[in-house]
Protein backbone atom coordinates (compact mmCIF):
# COMPACT_ATOMS: atom_id res chain seq x y z
CA UNK A 1 0.00 0.00 0.00
CA UNK A 2 1.15 3.48 -0.41
CA UNK A 3 1.86 5.27 2.47
CA UNK A 4 3.48 8.53 1.60
CA UNK A 5 4.29 10.86 -1.41
CA UNK A 6 6.55 13.51 -1.83
CA UNK A 7 6.44 15.82 -4.94
CA UNK A 8 9.08 18.57 -5.76
CA UNK A 9 9.12 20.97 -9.00
CA UNK A 10 6.84 18.95 -10.49
CA UNK A 11 4.38 20.28 -13.07
CA UNK A 12 2.32 23.07 -10.84
CA UNK A 13 3.11 21.37 -7.48
CA UNK A 14 6.14 23.15 -6.22
CA UNK A 15 6.14 20.97 -3.13
CA UNK A 16 3.81 18.27 -1.42
CA UNK A 17 3.84 15.62 0.78
CA UNK A 18 0.79 13.00 1.29
CA UNK A 19 0.07 10.87 3.60
CA UNK A 20 -2.42 8.05 2.72
CA UNK A 21 -5.28 6.12 4.46
CA UNK A 22 -4.61 2.05 4.22
CA UNK A 23 -8.34 2.59 2.62
CA UNK A 24 -10.26 5.12 0.76
CA UNK A 25 -8.52 8.13 -0.10
CA UNK A 26 -10.55 10.63 -2.62
CA UNK A 27 -8.94 14.12 -4.13
CA UNK A 28 -11.58 16.98 -4.45
CA UNK A 29 -11.14 20.49 -6.01
CA UNK A 30 -12.21 22.37 -8.81
CA UNK A 31 -11.56 21.46 -12.88
CA UNK A 32 -8.21 22.84 -13.71
CA UNK A 33 -7.04 22.60 -9.69
CA UNK A 34 -4.35 20.46 -10.57
CA UNK A 35 -6.07 16.62 -9.35
CA UNK A 36 -4.56 14.97 -12.35
CA UNK A 37 -0.65 16.60 -11.55
CA UNK A 38 -0.73 14.03 -8.38
CA UNK A 39 -1.97 10.90 -10.65
CA UNK A 40 0.79 11.81 -13.42
CA UNK A 41 3.52 12.19 -10.03
CA UNK A 42 2.38 8.63 -9.66
CA UNK A 43 2.91 7.59 -13.18
CA UNK A 44 6.22 9.07 -13.17
CA UNK A 45 7.38 7.35 -10.17
CA UNK A 46 6.23 3.96 -11.60
CA UNK A 47 8.27 4.38 -14.59
CA UNK A 48 5.78 6.44 -17.05
CA UNK A 49 7.67 8.02 -19.77
CA UNK A 50 6.90 11.73 -19.64
CA UNK A 51 8.88 14.64 -21.60
CA UNK A 52 10.26 17.14 -18.94
CA UNK A 53 8.93 20.07 -20.42
CA UNK A 54 5.46 18.45 -19.32
CA UNK A 55 6.97 17.71 -15.27
CA UNK A 56 9.33 20.68 -14.29
CA UNK A 57 7.92 23.61 -13.31
CA UNK A 58 8.87 26.76 -15.09
CA UNK A 59 11.84 28.43 -13.63
CA UNK A 60 12.59 26.19 -11.20
CA UNK A 61 16.43 25.83 -10.46
CA UNK A 62 16.17 21.85 -9.39
CA UNK A 63 15.02 18.86 -10.73
CA UNK A 64 11.31 17.35 -11.05
CA UNK A 65 11.22 14.80 -8.55
CA UNK A 66 8.47 12.11 -7.10
CA UNK A 67 9.20 9.83 -3.83
CA UNK A 68 6.58 7.09 -3.06
CA UNK A 69 6.83 5.01 0.11
CA UNK A 70 5.25 1.34 -0.15
CA UNK A 71 4.53 -0.43 2.87
CA UNK A 72 4.41 -4.92 1.59
CA UNK A 73 2.62 -7.01 3.45
CA UNK A 74 2.27 -9.22 1.44
CA UNK A 75 4.94 -12.26 1.12
CA UNK A 76 3.86 -12.91 -2.63
CA UNK A 77 4.93 -9.80 -3.64
CA UNK A 78 7.87 -9.44 -1.30
CA UNK A 79 9.41 -12.41 -2.64
CA UNK A 80 8.48 -11.99 -6.43
CA UNK A 81 11.87 -11.29 -8.60
CA UNK A 82 11.25 -7.58 -9.43
CA UNK A 83 10.87 -6.80 -5.57
CA UNK A 84 12.80 -9.27 -3.93
CA UNK A 85 16.44 -7.99 -5.12
CA UNK A 86 15.71 -4.39 -3.14
CA UNK A 87 14.81 -6.12 0.41
CA UNK A 88 16.65 -7.21 3.20
CA UNK A 89 15.25 -9.34 6.06
CA UNK A 90 14.42 -6.47 7.90
CA UNK A 91 13.23 -3.77 5.13
CA UNK A 92 9.49 -2.73 6.00
CA UNK A 93 9.40 -0.54 2.70
CA UNK A 94 9.88 -0.17 -0.70
CA UNK A 95 10.42 3.33 -1.44
CA UNK A 96 10.46 4.29 -4.80
CA UNK A 97 12.21 7.72 -5.86
CA UNK A 98 12.58 9.67 -10.01
CA UNK A 99 13.66 12.60 -10.97
CA UNK A 100 14.14 14.54 -14.49
CA UNK A 101 16.53 17.47 -15.05
CA UNK A 102 15.91 20.05 -17.67
CA UNK A 103 17.79 18.41 -19.77
CA UNK A 104 15.53 15.01 -20.16
CA UNK A 105 18.14 13.12 -18.61
CA UNK A 106 15.64 10.63 -15.85
CA UNK A 107 17.47 8.82 -12.80
CA UNK A 108 15.36 6.20 -10.69
CA UNK A 109 16.38 4.39 -7.77
CA UNK A 110 14.82 1.90 -5.59
CA UNK A 111 15.51 1.69 -1.94
CA UNK A 112 18.67 4.17 -2.59
CA UNK A 113 19.77 1.81 -5.59
CA UNK A 114 19.48 2.84 -9.40
CA UNK A 115 17.61 1.37 -11.66
CA UNK A 116 16.65 1.78 -15.62
CA UNK A 117 12.75 2.97 -16.22
CA UNK A 118 12.24 -0.38 -17.28
CA UNK A 119 12.93 -2.25 -13.96
CA UNK A 120 10.89 0.42 -11.76
CA UNK A 121 7.86 0.06 -14.83
CA UNK A 122 7.87 -3.29 -13.73
CA UNK A 123 7.75 -2.42 -10.24
CA UNK A 124 5.36 -0.28 -10.64
CA UNK A 125 3.12 -2.42 -12.44
CA UNK A 126 3.42 -4.84 -9.32
CA UNK A 127 1.71 -2.10 -7.27
CA UNK A 128 -0.38 0.23 -8.71
CA UNK A 129 -3.39 -0.31 -11.20
CA UNK A 130 -4.28 2.87 -12.63
CA UNK A 131 -7.72 3.14 -14.19
CA UNK A 132 -8.29 6.71 -16.03
CA UNK A 133 -10.44 6.83 -19.56
CA UNK A 134 -7.48 6.59 -21.67
CA UNK A 135 -5.73 3.40 -19.63
CA UNK A 136 -5.09 0.17 -20.80
CA UNK A 137 -4.94 -2.11 -17.45
CA UNK A 138 -3.82 -5.31 -17.32
CA UNK A 139 -7.15 -6.55 -17.17
CA UNK A 140 -7.50 -5.34 -21.06
CA UNK A 141 -4.70 -7.29 -21.81
CA UNK A 142 -6.55 -11.36 -23.31
CA UNK A 143 -3.35 -12.93 -22.15
CA UNK A 144 -4.45 -12.32 -18.19
CA UNK A 145 -7.63 -13.33 -18.80
CA UNK A 146 -7.23 -17.12 -18.21
CA UNK A 147 -4.57 -16.63 -15.66
CA UNK A 148 -7.43 -14.38 -13.91
CA UNK A 149 -10.15 -16.95 -14.42
CA UNK A 150 -7.92 -19.74 -12.25
CA UNK A 151 -7.04 -17.44 -9.78
CA UNK A 152 -11.12 -17.34 -8.71
CA UNK A 153 -11.79 -21.19 -9.49
CA UNK A 154 -8.88 -21.97 -7.47
CA UNK A 155 -7.42 -24.28 -10.15
CA UNK A 156 -3.91 -23.75 -8.71
CA UNK A 157 -2.86 -27.40 -7.65
CA UNK A 158 -4.73 -28.47 -10.70
CA UNK A 159 -2.60 -26.79 -12.56
CA UNK A 160 0.41 -28.15 -11.30
CA UNK A 161 -0.34 -31.12 -11.95
CA UNK A 162 -1.47 -30.50 -15.77
CA UNK A 163 1.65 -28.86 -16.15
CA UNK A 164 4.18 -31.12 -15.31
CA UNK A 165 2.52 -33.85 -17.22
CA UNK A 166 2.18 -30.84 -20.26
CA UNK A 167 5.55 -30.33 -20.21
CA UNK A 168 7.13 -34.10 -20.19
CA UNK A 169 4.18 -34.84 -23.17
CA UNK A 170 5.90 -31.04 -24.60
CA UNK A 171 9.01 -32.59 -24.76
CA UNK A 172 8.44 -35.74 -26.15
CA UNK A 173 6.28 -33.71 -29.01
CA UNK A 174 9.33 -32.02 -29.55
CA UNK A 175 11.75 -34.87 -30.06
CA UNK A 176 9.55 -36.11 -32.51
CA UNK A 177 9.41 -33.30 -34.21
CA UNK A 178 13.18 -32.72 -34.61
CA UNK A 179 13.45 -36.24 -35.61
CA UNK A 180 10.81 -36.20 -38.54
CA UNK A 181 12.61 -32.90 -39.47
CA UNK A 182 16.18 -35.34 -39.93
CA UNK A 183 14.36 -37.51 -41.76
CA UNK A 184 13.69 -34.89 -44.38
CA UNK A 185 17.44 -34.94 -45.76
CA UNK A 186 17.87 -38.32 -44.06
CA UNK A 187 20.03 -39.90 -46.61
CA UNK A 188 22.17 -36.97 -47.57
CA UNK A 189 22.81 -36.33 -43.93
CA UNK A 190 23.79 -39.73 -43.21
CA UNK A 191 25.95 -40.23 -46.14
CA UNK A 192 27.81 -37.03 -44.75
CA UNK A 193 27.87 -38.73 -41.17
CA UNK A 194 29.18 -41.57 -42.48
CA UNK A 195 31.98 -40.02 -44.66
CA UNK A 196 33.13 -38.16 -41.63
CA UNK A 197 33.16 -40.73 -39.49
CA UNK A 198 34.82 -43.22 -41.28
CA UNK A 199 37.68 -40.01 -42.43
CA UNK A 200 38.48 -39.93 -38.33
CA UNK A 201 38.25 -43.36 -38.02
CA UNK A 202 40.96 -44.13 -40.90
CA UNK A 203 43.30 -41.36 -38.94
CA UNK A 204 43.46 -43.42 -35.89
CA UNK A 205 43.19 -41.16 -33.62
CA UNK A 206 41.48 -43.86 -30.94
CA UNK A 207 44.04 -43.64 -28.15
CA UNK A 208 46.82 -41.70 -29.96
CA UNK A 209 49.19 -39.53 -27.86
CA UNK A 210 49.92 -36.42 -30.36
CA UNK A 211 52.99 -35.69 -28.36
CA UNK A 212 54.43 -39.24 -28.73
CA UNK A 213 53.87 -39.33 -32.24
CA UNK A 214 55.64 -35.71 -32.62
CA UNK A 215 58.52 -37.03 -30.66
CA UNK A 216 58.95 -40.31 -32.89
CA UNK A 217 58.64 -37.92 -35.78
CA UNK A 218 61.12 -35.38 -34.65
CA UNK A 219 63.53 -38.58 -33.94
CA UNK A 220 63.36 -40.34 -37.27
CA UNK A 221 63.35 -36.98 -39.18
CA UNK A 222 67.03 -35.81 -37.07
CA UNK A 223 68.70 -39.92 -37.02
CA UNK A 224 71.99 -38.64 -38.95
CA UNK A 225 72.20 -35.55 -36.62
CA UNK A 226 70.89 -37.63 -33.38
CA UNK A 227 73.55 -40.31 -34.55
CA UNK A 228 76.05 -38.06 -34.95
CA UNK A 229 75.57 -36.03 -31.77
CA UNK A 230 75.41 -39.47 -29.73
CA UNK A 231 78.96 -40.66 -31.31
CA UNK A 232 80.86 -37.27 -30.38
CA UNK A 233 79.42 -37.81 -26.57
CA UNK A 234 80.37 -41.21 -26.59
CA UNK A 235 83.74 -40.25 -27.36
CA UNK A 236 83.93 -38.18 -24.46
CA UNK A 237 82.77 -39.94 -22.10
CA UNK A 238 84.70 -43.33 -23.15
CA UNK A 239 86.16 -43.89 -26.25
CA UNK A 240 89.01 -41.21 -26.42
CA UNK A 241 92.34 -41.43 -24.60
CA UNK A 242 91.32 -38.50 -22.42
CA UNK A 243 87.83 -39.33 -22.08
CA UNK A 244 86.11 -38.80 -18.86
CA UNK A 245 85.75 -42.77 -17.99
CA UNK A 246 89.76 -43.04 -18.46
CA UNK A 247 90.33 -39.65 -16.20
CA UNK A 248 87.89 -41.22 -13.65
CA UNK A 249 89.69 -44.94 -13.00
CA UNK A 250 93.38 -42.75 -13.03
CA UNK A 251 91.38 -40.78 -10.18
CA UNK A 252 90.18 -43.44 -8.66
CA UNK A 253 93.63 -45.47 -8.39
CA UNK A 254 95.48 -42.53 -6.99
CA UNK A 255 92.48 -41.94 -4.07
CA UNK A 256 93.12 -45.62 -3.39
CA UNK A 257 96.82 -44.71 -2.67
CA UNK A 258 95.61 -42.15 -0.56
CA UNK A 259 93.78 -43.64 1.51
CA UNK A 260 96.88 -46.45 2.33
CA UNK A 261 98.57 -43.10 4.04
CA UNK A 262 95.41 -41.55 5.06
CA UNK A 263 92.24 -43.84 6.24
CA UNK A 264 89.97 -40.31 6.32
CA UNK A 265 90.10 -40.10 2.38
CA UNK A 266 87.54 -43.45 2.19
CA UNK A 267 84.58 -41.69 2.12
CA UNK A 268 86.27 -39.50 -0.56
CA UNK A 269 87.09 -42.31 -2.15
CA UNK A 270 83.99 -44.43 -2.41
CA UNK A 271 82.28 -40.95 -3.46
CA UNK A 272 84.40 -41.06 -6.51
CA UNK A 273 83.73 -44.90 -7.26
CA UNK A 274 79.90 -43.95 -7.24
CA UNK A 275 80.23 -40.95 -9.86
CA UNK A 276 82.31 -43.75 -11.90
CA UNK A 277 79.92 -46.26 -11.78
CA UNK A 278 77.01 -43.83 -12.34
CA UNK A 279 79.20 -42.56 -15.80
CA UNK A 280 79.29 -46.16 -16.52
CA UNK A 281 75.53 -46.65 -16.60
CA UNK A 282 75.31 -43.51 -18.95
CA UNK A 283 77.49 -44.34 -21.24
CA UNK A 284 75.58 -47.96 -21.57
CA UNK A 285 72.54 -45.85 -22.01
CA UNK A 286 73.87 -43.94 -24.59
CA UNK A 287 75.08 -46.59 -26.37
CA UNK A 288 72.05 -48.25 -26.76
CA UNK A 289 70.21 -45.61 -27.88
CA UNK A 290 72.61 -44.83 -30.76
CA UNK A 291 72.39 -48.25 -31.69
CA UNK A 292 68.61 -47.84 -31.82
CA UNK A 293 69.32 -45.10 -33.86
CA UNK A 294 68.27 -46.47 -37.61
CA UNK A 295 65.97 -44.71 -40.31
CA UNK A 296 62.86 -46.04 -41.14
CA UNK A 297 61.40 -44.69 -44.52
CA UNK A 298 58.42 -46.56 -44.64
CA UNK A 299 57.48 -45.48 -41.19
CA UNK A 300 58.65 -41.95 -41.70
CA UNK A 301 56.25 -41.71 -44.28
CA UNK A 302 53.52 -43.31 -42.20
CA UNK A 303 54.22 -40.66 -39.45
CA UNK A 304 54.24 -37.78 -41.93
CA UNK A 305 51.12 -38.85 -43.76
CA UNK A 306 49.33 -39.32 -40.21
CA UNK A 307 50.30 -35.59 -39.06
CA UNK A 308 48.85 -34.44 -42.42
CA UNK A 309 45.70 -36.16 -41.77
CA UNK A 310 45.51 -34.89 -38.03
CA UNK A 311 46.11 -31.95 -39.17
CA UNK A 312 43.31 -31.40 -42.09
CA UNK A 313 41.20 -32.86 -39.36
CA UNK A 314 41.61 -30.63 -36.79
CA UNK A 315 41.04 -27.69 -39.08
CA UNK A 316 37.88 -29.49 -40.40
CA UNK A 317 36.49 -30.56 -36.85
CA UNK A 318 37.74 -28.07 -34.30
CA UNK A 319 41.23 -27.24 -33.53
CA UNK A 320 42.35 -30.03 -31.55
CA UNK A 321 42.44 -33.57 -31.57
CA UNK A 322 39.70 -33.57 -28.34
CA UNK A 323 37.39 -31.38 -30.32
CA UNK A 324 37.70 -33.96 -33.37
CA UNK A 325 36.92 -36.29 -30.55
CA UNK A 326 33.59 -34.82 -29.11
CA UNK A 327 32.50 -34.33 -32.98
CA UNK A 328 33.32 -38.12 -33.91
CA UNK A 329 31.20 -39.04 -30.76
CA UNK A 330 28.89 -36.47 -31.52
CA UNK A 331 28.59 -37.84 -35.30
CA UNK A 332 28.38 -41.60 -34.45
CA UNK A 333 25.03 -41.08 -32.19
CA UNK A 334 23.54 -38.57 -34.66
CA UNK A 335 24.11 -41.41 -37.37
CA UNK A 336 22.55 -43.86 -35.12
CA UNK A 337 19.73 -41.66 -34.15
CA UNK A 338 18.97 -41.22 -38.17
CA UNK A 339 19.60 -44.80 -38.54
CA UNK A 340 16.96 -45.77 -36.06
CA UNK A 341 14.53 -42.75 -36.20
CA UNK A 342 11.22 -44.66 -37.40
CA UNK A 343 12.32 -47.11 -34.26
CA UNK A 344 12.55 -43.24 -32.13
CA UNK A 345 9.16 -41.88 -33.75
CA UNK A 346 7.35 -45.23 -32.68
CA UNK A 347 8.58 -45.22 -29.42
CA UNK A 348 7.36 -41.31 -29.08
CA UNK A 349 4.15 -42.27 -30.40
CA UNK A 350 3.42 -44.91 -28.00
CA UNK A 351 4.28 -42.63 -25.10
CA UNK A 352 2.25 -40.04 -26.24
CA UNK A 353 -0.44 -41.81 -27.16
CA UNK A 354 -0.02 -43.43 -22.95
CA UNK A 355 -0.23 -40.05 -21.79
CA UNK A 356 -2.71 -38.28 -23.83
CA UNK A 357 -5.75 -39.83 -21.84
CA UNK A 358 -4.38 -38.50 -18.33
CA UNK A 359 -3.68 -35.29 -20.13
CA UNK A 360 -7.05 -34.99 -21.13
CA UNK A 361 -8.86 -35.55 -18.00
CA UNK A 362 -7.07 -33.02 -16.71
CA UNK A 363 -7.87 -30.10 -19.26
CA UNK A 364 -11.19 -31.48 -19.32
CA UNK A 365 -11.24 -30.79 -15.14
CA UNK A 366 -9.87 -27.41 -16.11
CA UNK A 367 -12.18 -26.50 -18.51
CA UNK A 368 -15.46 -27.30 -16.28
CA UNK A 369 -14.00 -25.49 -13.93
CA UNK A 370 -13.38 -22.63 -15.63
CA UNK A 371 -16.47 -22.55 -17.72
CA UNK A 372 -18.37 -23.31 -13.82
CA UNK A 373 -16.43 -20.20 -12.81
CA UNK A 374 -16.99 -17.92 -15.81
CA UNK A 375 -20.98 -17.81 -15.33
CA UNK A 376 -20.45 -16.93 -11.63
CA UNK A 377 -18.29 -13.92 -12.72
CA UNK A 378 -20.43 -13.14 -15.44
CA UNK A 379 -23.24 -12.89 -13.32
CA UNK A 380 -21.51 -10.72 -10.77
CA UNK A 381 -19.99 -8.40 -13.06
CA UNK A 382 -23.59 -7.75 -14.44
CA UNK A 383 -25.30 -7.15 -11.38
CA UNK A 384 -22.35 -4.95 -10.64
CA UNK A 385 -22.72 -2.89 -13.36
CA UNK A 386 -26.75 -2.69 -13.45
CA UNK A 387 -25.67 -1.00 -9.84
CA UNK A 388 -23.86 1.46 -12.35
CA UNK A 389 -26.12 2.51 -14.40
CA UNK A 390 -25.60 0.15 -17.27
CA UNK A 391 -28.71 -1.88 -16.91
CA UNK A 392 -28.09 -3.76 -20.27
CA UNK A 393 -24.81 -4.66 -19.89
CA UNK A 394 -23.72 -8.43 -20.89
CA UNK A 395 -20.02 -10.12 -19.83
CA UNK A 396 -18.78 -13.16 -21.30
CA UNK A 397 -16.10 -15.38 -20.91
CA UNK A 398 -15.56 -16.81 -24.56
CA UNK A 399 -13.49 -20.04 -24.24
CA UNK A 400 -12.19 -22.28 -27.28
CA UNK A 401 -11.20 -25.61 -27.71
CA UNK A 402 -7.36 -25.80 -28.91
CA UNK A 403 -4.50 -27.73 -28.80
CA UNK A 404 -2.76 -29.01 -25.42
CA UNK A 405 -1.21 -25.52 -24.03
CA UNK A 406 0.71 -25.30 -21.04
CA UNK A 407 -2.53 -24.28 -19.16
CA UNK A 408 -4.83 -26.78 -20.92
CA UNK A 409 -7.10 -26.46 -24.20
CA UNK A 410 -8.93 -23.36 -23.42
CA UNK A 411 -8.14 -20.03 -25.29
CA UNK A 412 -10.14 -18.14 -23.46
CA UNK A 413 -10.96 -14.11 -23.55
CA UNK A 414 -13.22 -11.52 -21.89
CA UNK A 415 -16.07 -9.69 -23.91
CA UNK A 416 -18.88 -7.31 -23.13
CA UNK A 417 -21.61 -5.20 -24.18
CA UNK A 418 -23.02 -2.43 -22.92
CA UNK A 419 -25.91 -1.26 -25.23
CA UNK A 420 -28.82 -3.41 -26.02
CA UNK A 421 -28.82 -4.97 -29.81
CA UNK A 422 -25.13 -4.71 -29.57
CA UNK A 423 -23.22 -8.25 -29.81
CA UNK A 424 -20.63 -8.63 -27.35
CA UNK A 425 -16.94 -7.50 -28.39
CA UNK A 426 -13.42 -7.79 -26.81
CA UNK A 427 -13.25 -6.18 -23.34
CA UNK A 428 -10.11 -3.90 -24.86
CA UNK A 429 -12.02 -2.86 -27.56
CA UNK A 430 -15.69 -2.00 -26.23
CA UNK A 431 -15.29 0.54 -23.26
CA UNK A 432 -14.19 3.43 -23.52
CA UNK A 433 -14.62 7.36 -22.17
CA UNK A 434 -16.69 7.59 -19.03
CA UNK A 435 -18.04 3.90 -19.01
CA UNK A 436 -14.60 2.74 -18.58
CA UNK A 437 -13.97 3.52 -15.20
CA UNK A 438 -17.16 1.93 -14.22
CA UNK A 439 -16.47 -1.07 -16.16
CA UNK A 440 -13.04 -1.01 -14.57
CA UNK A 441 -15.06 -0.82 -10.71
CA UNK A 442 -17.38 -3.92 -11.56
CA UNK A 443 -14.49 -5.53 -12.95
CA UNK A 444 -12.29 -4.61 -9.61
CA UNK A 445 -15.03 -5.61 -7.14
CA UNK A 446 -15.84 -9.28 -9.02
CA UNK A 447 -12.21 -10.09 -8.99
CA UNK A 448 -10.81 -8.45 -5.74
CA UNK A 449 -10.84 -11.69 -3.67
CA UNK A 450 -7.58 -13.01 -6.75
CA UNK A 451 -6.43 -9.52 -7.38
CA UNK A 452 -2.73 -9.38 -6.29
CA UNK A 453 -2.73 -5.51 -7.12
CA UNK A 454 -2.41 -3.75 -3.61
CA UNK A 455 -3.02 -0.19 -4.83
CA UNK A 456 -6.30 0.98 -7.29
CA UNK A 457 -6.19 4.61 -8.62
CA UNK A 458 -9.73 5.39 -10.21
CA UNK A 459 -9.24 8.80 -12.32
CA UNK A 460 -11.97 10.62 -13.12
CA UNK A 461 -14.45 7.14 -12.21
CA UNK A 462 -17.19 9.39 -11.99
CA UNK A 463 -17.93 10.79 -15.55
CA UNK A 464 -21.14 10.66 -16.88
CA UNK A 465 -22.99 9.46 -13.33
CA UNK A 466 -25.29 11.75 -11.67
CA UNK A 467 -25.98 11.72 -7.66
CA UNK A 468 -27.89 8.59 -7.38
CA UNK A 469 -25.30 6.88 -9.01
CA UNK A 470 -22.45 8.46 -7.18
CA UNK A 471 -23.90 6.90 -3.85
CA UNK A 472 -23.79 3.63 -5.23
CA UNK A 473 -20.41 3.85 -6.91
CA UNK A 474 -18.78 5.25 -3.81
CA UNK A 475 -20.49 2.20 -1.74
CA UNK A 476 -18.41 -0.41 -4.13
CA UNK A 477 -15.60 1.91 -3.61
CA UNK A 478 -15.47 1.45 -0.07
CA UNK A 479 -16.44 -1.82 0.11
CA UNK A 480 -13.03 -2.39 -2.15
CA UNK A 481 -10.99 -0.29 -0.24
CA UNK A 482 -11.72 -2.84 2.79
CA UNK A 483 -9.32 -5.08 0.70
CA UNK A 484 -7.72 -3.23 -1.34
CA UNK A 485 -6.28 0.93 -1.20
CA UNK A 486 -8.00 3.28 -2.96
CA UNK A 487 -6.82 6.27 -4.77
CA UNK A 488 -9.69 8.39 -6.25
CA UNK A 489 -10.46 11.98 -7.71
CA UNK A 490 -13.57 12.85 -7.91
CA UNK A 491 -16.15 15.49 -8.99
CA UNK A 492 -19.42 13.70 -6.85
CA UNK A 493 -19.81 14.67 -3.09
CA UNK A 494 -21.73 11.31 -3.06
CA UNK A 495 -18.51 9.32 -3.59
CA UNK A 496 -16.22 11.93 -1.76
CA UNK A 497 -18.40 11.47 1.43
CA UNK A 498 -17.27 7.94 1.93
CA UNK A 499 -13.39 8.65 1.83
CA UNK A 500 -11.26 7.76 4.78
CA UNK A 501 -9.00 10.51 3.92
CA UNK A 502 -9.75 13.38 2.28
CA UNK A 503 -7.83 15.82 -0.03
CA UNK A 504 -8.52 19.38 -0.86
CA UNK A 505 -7.00 19.96 -3.65
CA UNK A 506 -6.74 23.91 -5.04
CA UNK A 507 -4.81 26.31 -7.30
CA UNK A 508 -2.89 29.48 -5.29
CA UNK A 509 -1.24 32.38 -7.11
CA UNK A 510 2.35 33.63 -5.73
CA UNK A 511 4.00 36.76 -7.29
CA UNK A 512 2.20 36.00 -10.67
CA UNK A 513 2.52 32.36 -10.97
CA UNK A 514 0.03 29.06 -10.16
CA UNK A 515 1.00 26.86 -7.99
CA UNK A 516 -1.27 23.26 -6.72
CA UNK A 517 -1.88 22.94 -2.94
CA UNK A 518 -2.94 19.61 -1.42
CA UNK A 519 -4.53 19.81 2.31
CA UNK A 520 -5.78 16.74 4.06
CA UNK A 521 -8.70 18.45 5.52
CA UNK A 522 -11.20 16.76 8.14
CA UNK A 523 -13.93 18.24 10.33
CA UNK A 524 -15.88 20.82 9.24
CA UNK A 525 -13.64 21.57 6.46
CA UNK A 526 -14.48 18.51 4.90
CA UNK A 527 -18.17 19.36 5.51
CA UNK A 528 -17.51 22.69 3.40
CA UNK A 529 -15.87 21.27 0.85
CA UNK A 530 -18.73 18.50 0.20
CA UNK A 531 -21.67 21.44 0.28
CA UNK A 532 -19.50 23.49 -2.10
CA UNK A 533 -19.03 20.21 -4.13
CA UNK A 534 -22.73 20.04 -4.30
CA UNK A 535 -23.89 24.35 -4.90
CA UNK A 536 -20.85 25.82 -6.32
CA UNK A 537 -18.37 27.94 -4.79
CA UNK A 538 -21.35 29.68 -2.99
CA UNK A 539 -21.75 27.01 0.34
CA UNK A 540 -25.74 27.17 1.13
CA UNK A 541 -27.37 26.31 4.65
CA UNK A 542 -29.30 23.14 2.58
CA UNK A 543 -26.11 22.03 0.88
CA UNK A 544 -24.08 22.13 4.26
CA UNK A 545 -27.04 19.99 5.91
CA UNK A 546 -26.98 18.28 2.75
CA UNK A 547 -23.30 17.25 3.17
CA UNK A 548 -23.53 16.11 6.77
CA UNK A 549 -26.48 14.28 6.19
CA UNK A 550 -24.03 12.52 3.56
CA UNK A 551 -21.00 12.05 5.88
CA UNK A 552 -23.51 10.15 8.64
CA UNK A 553 -24.94 8.02 5.81
CA UNK A 554 -21.44 6.66 4.42
CA UNK A 555 -20.02 6.07 7.54
CA UNK A 556 -20.41 2.42 8.68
Amino acid sequence: MLIRLSVQNFALAEKALLEFSPELNVLTGETGAGKSVLIDAIRFVLGERMEASRVLVSGSPGPASVEAVFELPSKKLRSHPAVADFLSPEDEFLILRREVQADSKSRAWVNSRAVNQSALKEIGRLLVDIHGQYDHQRLLDPATHLEILDLLAGNGNLLEEYGKLYREYSGLLARRREIELEETGREREMDLLKYQINEITRAGIDGLDEEELAAEYSRLANAEKLKEFSESALLSLNDAEDSASNLFSKAGRELSSLVRFDPSLEGLKKDCEEAHYALEEIIRRLQDYQESLTFDPERFAEIEKQRDCLELLKRKYGGSIEAVREFFDEARKSYERLANGAVYIKDIGAKLKSMTPELEKLAGVLSEKRKKTGGMLKRTIEEELRDLNIPEACFECRSEAGDFGPSGRDRLEFFISLNPGHPPQELGEIISGGEASRVMLAIKKALIAVDPVPVLIFDEIDANIGGRLGTVTGRKLKEIAGKRQVLLVTHLPQIASFADRHFKVKKALRQGRAFTEYKGIEGDERVRELAQMMSGQKETDIARRHAEEMLTRSRP
